[in-house]
């Protein structure tokens, strides 16, 4: 009976390319061209002191609060600062159009979580199975197999898990509800493994177009979670320095 019932739950298991055409279909039916966020970020202690001192404010213990910035243009171009009503200095990471870059200093959580939301969220194009392929060709530079699915949980809710499942392997996971990601597990060339998670896509600010909640792990320590309070899906980007 137990084997029966296995078969038939693997019956339901969407193919891979299912999946990942569902995902990319979703971001190019979004109306949206731009988003202009503000919020905040919580660094974690580990990161704190080094963060604390390239913004200029003090940091004593605990977590560190900071305010965030958000912009994106669709398709590929972000921008993620870090800031301080204690000084005028900023933290910035970019990615657009596939290069990133750093301004104010080199804080590797930050630049992962805006090259990686960016590469998975702002990808968007009116020719047919463009953005899935863009989509498979970035989880290939990350050593996602994309080739195998299985379902697993995260966030107290059901993910497709694309790649192979045991631990330390490259892996996207996308909630079976809603084909937007949840998380996002690889090694980078360094050798230093990140843990992507995002979450809250219901929120009134931002929508399905980003999740209100974005944290990075460093294996299994956290670095930052940036928390999206209010957003402009609308805003002119003229001046944005991507």
């Amino acid at each position: 009976m137990k084997t029966a019932l296995a078969g038939l739950i693997l019956a339901f298991i969407m193919p891979s390319y299912g999946v990942l055409k569902r995902f990319a279909n979703q971001r190019d039916e979004l109306t949206v061209s731009s988003v202009k966020a503000e919020g905040v970020t919580a660094v974690s202690p580990v990161l704190a002191k080094d963060v604390a001192a390239l913004l200029g404010t003090t940091w004593n213990s605990g977590e560190l609060n900071v305010n965030a910035s958000l912009a994106v243009r669709f398709p590929g171009r972000c921008r993620l600062e870090l800031t301080s009503p204690e000084s005028t200095k900023t933290l910035a990471a970019t990615w657009a159009s596939g290069k990133k870059h750093s301004e104010g200093g080199d804080v590797p959580a930050l630049a992962v979580a805006t090259e990686q939301a960016c590469a998975l969220l702002s990808i968007k194009s009116g020719d047919e199975g463009a953005t899935r392929d863009a989509l498979v060709r970035h989880l290939a530079s990350l050593k996602v197999d994309t080739r195998v699915v299985s379902l697993a949980r995260f966030n107290g809710t059901v993910s497709y898990l694309v790649g192979q499942k045991a631990d330390g392997q490259a892996q996207l996971w996308v909630y079976k509800d809603r084909f937007l990601p949840s998380r996002l597990k690889f090694t980078d060339e360094g050798g230093t493994a990140w843990d992507v998670r995002f979450s809250d896509y219901t929120s009134q600010a931002t929508g399905e177009a980003w999740p209100r909640v974005i944290e990075v792990l460093k294996g299994n320590e956290p670095q930052l979670r940036v928390m999206i309070l209010n957003a402009d899906l609308k805003a002119d980007l003229t001046n944005v320095k991507f």
